[in-house]
């Protein structure tokens, strides 16, 4: 029976990525839905948070690599109601992603939780390993989510931004004037944290949240004589 679950996995991995792969979730989060699945897969959290969710792109590519690691949760946050940071057609998304994401069998991967990130962050106590932010992009709502949720990320958890490289590149011309989150990544980056940003897909940006980055060697003591 071992051997038959062994020999299955790579069959269900192989048709759930065919799955994804057709299902249009009209994201501009593109193939930097693959660094998410990358980070899972690698980092094999217990937790992950989501602010921000639309149609679940980043949402199942978290989700698969859950299901992959056979372990962890994802908690989706979002409110599937018009705001100033979606489009039209993107308002109320939340039988699309509940659609997405029971097609791809990762109910017991993705936790839909329909409400603000300030809603969601009452009572939260849980430690998070893998914190995507791609919510309200608007300066005082991308600070409020990181001031919300970093307190919970583990000591080697890394922080997610969606759509910091708009005022660079080929992204400038659609740039908004009330947008808020490459100049909220740059003051962190100013303020010490270590940030890393793929100039694709709108920016995305890799923080850890300890300043000056996590130190990689025990600190001694000095020896007394």
């Amino acid at each position: 029976m071992k051997l038959k679950t062994r020999l299955m996995r790579p069959l269900r991995r192989a048709l759930r990525q065919a799955r994804i792969g057709r299902i249009d979730f009209n994201s501009g989060l593109g193939d930097s839905a693959n660094l998410l699945y990358g980070l899972v897969r690698s980092m094999k959290p217990a937790t992950c948070v989501e602010i921000g969710s639309a149609r679940g792109k980043s949402a199942c590519y978290i989700g698969t690599a859950l299901a992959e690691n056979g372990r962890g949760r994802l908690y989706a946050i979002d409110p599937h109601r018009s705001t100033d940071w979606n489009d039209a057609e993107s308002a109320d998304t939340l039988e699309t992603l509940r659609t997405n994401v029971t097609a791809l069998g990762l109910s017991d991967y993705v936790t839909i939780v329909r409400s603000t990130s300030a809603e969601a962050a009452q009572g939260w106590q849980m430690p998070i390993d893998l914190l995507f932010i791609d919510g309200d992009h608007s300066y005082e709502g991308v600070k409020c989510d990181w001031d919300l949720f970093v307190p919970y990320v583990q000591p080697f958890g890394i922080v997610v931004f969606h759509d910091t490289a708009w005022e660079i590149a080929e992204h400038r011309v659609q740039a908004r004037a009330d947008m808020g989150v490459p100049r909220f990544v740059d003051e962190l980056r100013d303020s010490g944290y270590p940030v890393i940003t793929i100039d694709r897909d709108y920016g995305v940006s890799l923080i850890q949240p300890t300043l000056g980055g996590r130190a990689l060697r025990l600190q001694h003591a000095p020896s007394r004589r």
